[in-house]
Order: structure tokens, then C-alpha cells, then sequence
């Protein structure tokens, strides 16, 4: 039997199909453990809304959803206020490590990031080989390698100041995402604490359960 459509792939042309696979699979699989990191995150730092709020709950203190609302989020931010003030730290470091360094090698603006890059493998993009594949360009072997891991001495200020900057922002990022999360808590403490709810609750079963007598409702004449 004839097939309608004759698909042929050449060598390159797997190639490329391979290595679409393998980035997708690896852009799948980070997804998937930040995801997990985030979510264990949420969880760990969701507990300490209740710490910080259940004495009050329990002393009866706080005796309506607005007034748990009102104080759980004044504690918050003061919990985002202390856990922020690292990244405060690393803020001045920093500073103090850009100035020592542009007062020492006389480059008060210097490419920070690139000269991290030292650190890392990078590849020749400007000179990939490229194929077109149904009108379209498309990578068709891996470029060559640019530039291999190395330290240079004269960027080691530069290497500093980058970690400083990366520590602080991922520190940051959690330190938000920790507010966000007993920010959502708290919201849902607000209608679990002071809920009222009829879910299973059924009006003549519990009556029969009790042992109620059997009340007729018929009106009499």
C-alpha cells in the first residue's frame, strides 16, 4: 500500500529533531523541579502564619474574621520586614564591593555579567549553522564552543559582585513568596476559624440519631 505522504529525513534533519527533543526534555524536567521547590516552599513557609496567629485564635482575642485579617497581616509584613533585612545586607556588600573594586582597577562601569560569564561554557551563536525547515531557520548542529570555564584575575570583583547580586535576588524571591503564601493562608484561616458550614449536616437524620420525638408538622384544624 502506498503511503500519501513519502516523508524522508536526512542526517541533519534528525539531528535536529534530536536535539529539540532533548532541550524540550530538559526544559520539562526544570519546570517540574522548580515547580516541586515552589510548592515545598508555599507549604514550609505557610506554617508560620499559624504560629504567629494562633495564639490569639486560641485566647479567643480576636473574635471576628476582619479583626484575624487585620492582625494576621500586620504580622506578616512585620515577618517580611525581618526576613528582608539579609538581602538589605547583601545590598550594602555589594556597594561596598563595587566601590573597592572601581577605586582599585579604575572601571567605575564595567561589563559585570559578561566577565561572570567567565565561569561558564558558551557557544559561537553568531556562527551557527543553520537549515530551513518547512520556511524556517533552524538550528542544525550544536555551534562551537566559545569560550570554556576559567578564572580570570583581573574580573574577580566582577564575580563577587554578580554572586551578591544573584544571592540576593533568589533570597528575595523567597523571602516574597514566603509573605505570598501565609498571605494566602491567612485568607483562608479568615473562613475556616469563623466558617459556619451545613456540609453533611442533614435536618431529620440528626433528629433520629438524637433520639428527637417525632414531631408532626401537619397543622391542626
Amino acid at each position: 500500500m502506498r503511503a500519501f505522504v513519502d516523508v524522508t529525513l536526512s542526517q541533519s534533519d534528525k539531528r535536529l529533531i534530536f536535539i529539540f527533543l532533548f532541550v524540550f526534555i530538559i526544559i520539562f524536567i526544570l519546570i517540574g523541579l522548580i515547580g516541586v521547590v515552589i510548592r515545598r516552599i508555599t507549604k514550609l513557609m505557610e506554617t508560620r502564619m499559624d504560629y504567629e496567629i494562633h495564639e490569639a485564635v486560641i485566647k479567643r482575642v480576636i473574635s471576628t474574621p476582619e479583626q484575624l485579617r487585620k492582625y494576621g497581616s500586620i504580622k506578616n509584613r512585620r515577618r517580611f520586614f525581618l526576613e528582608s533585612i539579609p538581602v538589605f545586607c547583601i545590598i550594602i556588600a555589594s556597594v561596598i564591593a563595587y566601590l573597592v573594586n572601581s577605586f582599585v582597577t579604575g572601571k567605575w562601569a564595567d561589563t559585570y555579567f559578561a566577565n561572570f560569564g567567565d565561569l561558564f561554557y558558551q557557544w559561537d551563536w553568531d556562527n551557527a549553522v543553520m537549515v530551513k525547515v518547512f520556511g524556517l531557520e533552524v538550528l542544525s548542529e550544536w555551534p562551537a564552543v566559545s569560550n570554556a570555564p576559567h578564572i580570570e584575575v583581573a574580573h574577580i570583583g566582577s564575580y563577587v559582585l554578580c554572586l551578591l547580586w544573584i544571592l540576593a535576588m533568589v533570597y528575595l524571591a523567597i523571602v516574597t513568596q514566603a509573605f505570598i503564601a501565609r498571605g494566602f493562608l491567612l485568607n483562608r484561616r479568615c473562613h475556616t476559624v469563623f466558617g459556619k458550614s451545613l456540609e453533611g449536616f442533614n435536618y431529620f437524620q440528626d433528629d433520629k440519631e438524637k433520639g428527637a420525638p417525632n414531631v408532626d408538622s401537619t397543622p391542626k384544624k
